[in-house]
């Protein structure tokens, strides 16, 4: 029998921590996890120990696995961080209604959502944007303004790139929102192929593993999907230019920070540092924070990344640099507006 203790902070470090550590405990026929210390937990903290509990339990099916002191932990349970992972205890992913600035561990079904775009001869773009409005929309309380804005069109850029990109059938999200601390929290967590493989397609990326992948990933105009030779379709705002992470990163670091995770590498990125950290996922995590006191006017805040990140995508590809698309700057009621 092996028990483990579950940190009292499940910071973002201390939760990197934890679950590398799992894949390092000897096999046994029994594992049981006391809850007991633990005290604050967070939106991507929940969701990606979630994850790795579940998976650390489908690597050992001949094992038995108990949970201790877990009664008293209502904010987790009301959250679905339990039936995440298989305890039967607490709400079950997606259960409780989103409301009070917070939103519960949710899954969304990819083929859903591109079921949904065919069935309303819509772009699966579209559908994204108008779930990501629906999330900003409960996360700040708020029916309009620059603070929805920004949420969902950062939130709509990290859900676009799974559907895109990672090949996971489902999104995971979780998120809330601190009015008094001017902070939001939004972690998206897949179960796909992670960054490298994303960009594997792109001939003119030098890539060896998924620490380059990421880095490279974060630059301005580099995709898997666009680049010197792709045909820019005409009339397509929505295709792909390779600008949604970097973007999306860079309104987290004004004041914020962002955190992405493929498969064993990850970055966390503030507004004065980059740091690599372990991690030993299998997918792709993400956690963005935002510091809703520093965000201006939503369109002249994306108008000023835009143009820096194209003049440094020309600096990185000269004449070849792909210009950044509609749908990677703006939102589409304003691209289908113009």
């Amino acid at each position: 029998m092996i028990q483990v203790k579950i940190p009292q902070n499940l910071s973002l470090k201390n939760t990197l921590n934890f679950c590398n550590r799992l894949w390092d405990l000897e096999h046994s026929d029994e594992y049981i996890f006391d809850f007991i210390n633990l005290a604050r937990v967070e939106p991507f903290s929940m969701a990606y120990v979630a994850n790795e509990l579940k998976r650390f339990r489908k690597t050992k099916p001949k094992s038995q696995f108990k949970a201790l002191n877990h009664e008293n932990k209502s904010y987790a349970a009301h959250m679905g961080f339990f039936r995440a992972f298989g305890l039967k205890f607490g709400n079950g992913p997606g259960e409780a209604a989103g409301s009070r600035t917070y939103l519960p561990i949710t899954i969304l079904n990819v083929a859903e959502l591109h079921k949904e775009a065919d069935d309303s001869y819509d772009y699966v773009g579209n559908i994204i944007e108008a779930k990501s409005e629906k999330i900003a929309k409960i996360l700040t309380r708020q029916d309009s303004g620059d603070l929805v804005d920004t949420l969902t069109f950062s939130i709509r850029e990290i859900l676009r790139n799974v559907v895109e990109h990672s090949g996971s059938e489902i999104i995971e999200y979780c998120a809330q929102y601190w009015p008094s601390k001017n902070l939001v929290e939004f972690a998206v967590l897949d179960t796909g192929n992670g960054i490298m493989q994303g960009l594997s397609t792109n001939p003119y990326l030098n890539i060896n593993d998924e620490r380059d992948a990421l880095h490279l990933a974060l630059l301005p105009g580099v995709s898997g999907k666009m680049y010197k030779g792709v045909k820019k379709r005409k009339n397509d705002e929505w295709q792909n230019s390779g600008f949604g992470l970097y973007m999306t990163s860079r309104i987290c670091r004004n004041g914020g920070d962002f955190f992405i995770a493929s498969n064993d590498k990850s970055i966390f990125l503030d507004n004065t540092s980059k740091q690599d950290l372990k991690c030993r996922y299998q997918g792709t995590a993400l956690r963005l924070r935002i510091d809703t006191s520093q965000l201006s006017s939503y369109s002249e805040m994306l108008d000023q990344y835009r143009n820096e990140g194209f003049a440094a995508a020309k600096k990185f590809a000269g004449k070849d640099a792909i210009e950044p698309s509609a749908a990677s700057t703006m939102l589409a009621r304003d691209f289908q507006e113009t």
